[in-house]
């Protein structure tokens, strides 16, 4: 009895965790149950949006709808944010996340990734007579950052003396401030960088300095390899076609960067 009552915590602790996990799924499973749940974030433009119709909208609605009619199922779209991918997937709430899921080391110890379906480059952009051809030649230079982005922590610690660093709320506190001429440039992403150039053409902003460059892929549950070979199968389809490149070109205004594979 005493052997009993102290397993008994135990089992149950076990328990829970196998119905915290969700199942493997197959493509099998998904063509019986004749939809495919896909999480998105549609608070991030322009990966994801709501449209004029008030409708979801964006680079990554794109995708999953490609996907699903790859698969012949309905699209069963679910709203997740920055911190819910990764659970969304874990509890089976999603079969996949397609939303802007940059491809890390650390998350791949939690979902499987698919080889990407887009990147992009964060670089220093500034009006066309400032002479920066590397992160030193900021010194001497005021450069703006969106607070607890990327952009912050690379450029705060390259140690480049005498540049002043000048943190705002967001991406568009950040441009605003170079239109207004309040630094001399700014760290961004190079799709900003396109729309600022084509909201300002006569202002000849240009990309300067790369330093870093990101992919991001679709994010499945760990063991899911059916569905990873699936997906790194149809996305090198459609990148082939060129069809991947048409909705990168769409939604990020510069085309698609060569993309690696696994």
């Amino acid at each position: 009895m005493r052997l009993k009552s102290l397993l008994m915590p135990l089992v149950g602790a076990v328990l829970a965790l196998g119905t915290a996990q969700a199942s493997a799924t197959t493509i099998d499973d998904l063509l019986q149950r004749g939809s495919v749940r896909i999480g998105v974030d549609l608070s991030v433009p322009p990966f994801g949006i709501t449209n004029a119709s008030m409708e979801p909208d964006g680079l990554d609605v794109d995708i999953a709808k490609l996907l699903a009619s790859d698969l012949g199922v309905e699209l069963d779209l679910v709203p997740v944010t920055g911190q819910s991918r990764i659970p969304s997937l874990q509890t089976g709430k999603v079969d996949f996340v397609v939303a802007s899921f940059g491809i890390y080391p650390e998350r791949a110890l939690s979902v499987a990734f698919s080889n990407p379906y887009g990147g992009h480059k964060s670089i220093i952009i500034a009006p066309q007579d400032v002479q920066i051809e590397s992160l030193e030649d900021l010194s001497g230079l005021t450069v703006g950052v969106p607070r607890g982005t990327a952009h912050e922590r690379i450029l705060s610690e390259a140690g480049i003396e005498g540049m002043e660093l000048v943190r705002f709320e967001d991406d568009s506190t950040t441009l605003n401030a170079l239109v207004a001429g309040q630094v001399d440039a700014i760290g961004t992403v190079n799709f900003i960088a396109a729309e600022l150039q084509e909201r300002y053409p006569d202002r000849n902003f240009s990309e300067k300095v790369t330093y870093l460059e990101s992919f991001y892929g679709v994010g499945v549950r760990q063991g899911e390899m059916e569905l990873v070979h699936w997906l790194n199968t149809v996305l090198f389809v459609h990148n082939q076609s060129g069809e991947l490149g048409e909705i990168y070109r769409k939604w990020m205004k510069t085309d698609l960067p060569q993309l690696p594979s696994f």
